[in-house]
């Protein structure tokens, strides 16, 4: 294969930079605007409802333009809804331009992994996605540093206009760097490639391969639930679903918490920049388990742990204010969105690979891209009102209660 030059890989630093931050940068917005909870889920759900038709718009156009046009597309189109949301002064225009947002960074994911894949020989895919994965997680966490000192001097519509121009100075710069595709893959091809799988799902859970239609579908039926050996994807999927609407529970109004407990900006990015680092950390600990321990054992594990750190990160907010608030924050945050996070994501979407990488490729993974983007829709909106009307609390404890149940149902497959 022709030796390419890799140096565009590092415009993920910035790229994950600028966008990193930005949920949490607006839900602590738009408190500060006088929002509250249902603003925040209103704003956050749009985005993911806005992520499906996006996921199959871009992976639609993936195929049929250049990667490198797209890519630059994506850049460009960041840099604008992050200046539209640099000029935002109430809920409505954060709500446009975090949707824009979403739509236009969804763009660049599908390509960037198709041009990683052309820039190297298939026996050095998995070192240079390794890479890839590694520069994106690192660039998100240099967001989160840097908004974390920003905000102690800096209004929150401030720092997002800078990184809006760090975003603008980077889609300059990749007009020049990123190279016209030599080779041309199916999207598909990301399925023969473990490491190309995984950094997908990371960057975007929703992997629209494929539309299914009702019929695939029927293996939800109650007739297959309760039988072995065929109920094991259903559940699987089931317990997937969980996760992410428990995730969405969770994650929505979590920053906004910390800010009404007492917390000032500052110390509320901290928290969520540990959780960053921390998930770092925890992939390079999954990488040595998933080798020796069983997935499904490894998934059940996670979530006990998960779970956990929510229900008691939920009863502390019931209980506490303050810098206890943070104390713990630091403790069981990390627990919850780093380690336990990256364990579990690592070995559930070893599960998944398993299955698709056997049969019914398409048929499965629109599945799963289906019930996945309902779920995070779903979450992010029952936060809203579950912390509106009970409280942040207990939205957190639904949220590790739901884990429970997922936990559960992967004991079950383990034992099956």
């Amino acid at each position: 294969m022709i030796k390419r030059n890799i140096k565009w890989l590092y415009l993920t630093l910035p790229y994950n930079a600028t966008i990193g931050p930005i949920s949490t940068l607006i839900t602590l917005q738009i408190i500060s605007l006088g929002g509250n909870a249902l603003d925040i889920a209103y704003v956050i759900s749009l985005g993911n409802l806005v992520l499906i038709p996006s996921s199959i718009f871009w992976g639609y156009t993936a195929d049929r333009i250049s990667r490198r046009k797209q890519i630059i597309t994506s850049f460009s189109g960041t840099a604008f809804s992050l200046f539209l949301l640099s000029y935002s002064r109430n809920v409505q225009m954060i709500a446009l331009g975090y949707s824009l947002l979403i739509f236009t960074s969804t763009a660049s994911t599908t390509p960037f992994n198709l041009l990683v894949m052309e820039s190297a020989s298939k026996k050095e895919w998995g070192a240079l996605f390794s890479r890839y994965s590694f520069l994106s997680s690192i660039g998100t966490l240099i967001g989160l540093l840097i908004s974390t000192f920003l905000v102690i001097y800096m209004r929150i519509f401030q720092i997002i206009f800078i990184l809006a121009v760090i975003m603008a100075i980077t889609s300059i710069i990749s007009v020049k760097i990123l190279p016209e595709p030599i080779l041309t893959f199916e999207r598909t091809a990301i399925l023969h490639h473990k490491e190309s799988f995984f950094t997908r799902l990371l960057h975007l859970p929703l992997m629209f391969l494929h539309l299914p239609n009702p019929h695939h579908f029927k293996l939800f039926k109650l007739s297959r639930l309760l039988k072995k050996p065929i109920n094991y994807v259903p559940l699987l999927y089931i317990a997937i679903v969980i996760f992410y609407i428990s995730s969405g529970i969770f994650n929505t109004v979590y920053p906004a918490s910390l800010y009404v407990k007492g917390l000032d900006k500052s110390e509320a990015l901290a928290v969520i920049t540990m959780g960053m680092i921390f998930q770092i950390i925890g992939f390079r600990i999954s990488e040595k388990l998933i080798k020796d321990k069983n997935e499904t054992e490894l998934a059940h594990k996670s979530l006990l742990l998960r779970g956990g750190s929510y229900f008691i990160l939920g009863v502390s907010t019931l209980l506490f204010y303050g810098q206890l608030i943070l104390i713990l924050g630091l403790i069981f945050y990390p627990l919850a969105a780093g380690i336990a996070f990256a364990i579990y994501y690592s070995s559930s979407n070893t599960l998944i690979f398993k299955i698709v990488g056997e049969r019914s490729q398409g048929k499965n993974l629109g599945v799963y891209s289906t019930v996945v983007g309902i779920a995070l829709f779903l979450g992010s909106l029952l936060s809203g009102y579950i912390t509106h009307y009970l409280s942040y609390g207990i939205d957190f404890i639904t949220a590790g209660i739901l884990l429970f149940i997922s936990s559960l149902i992967f004991r079950y497959l383990e034992e099956g």
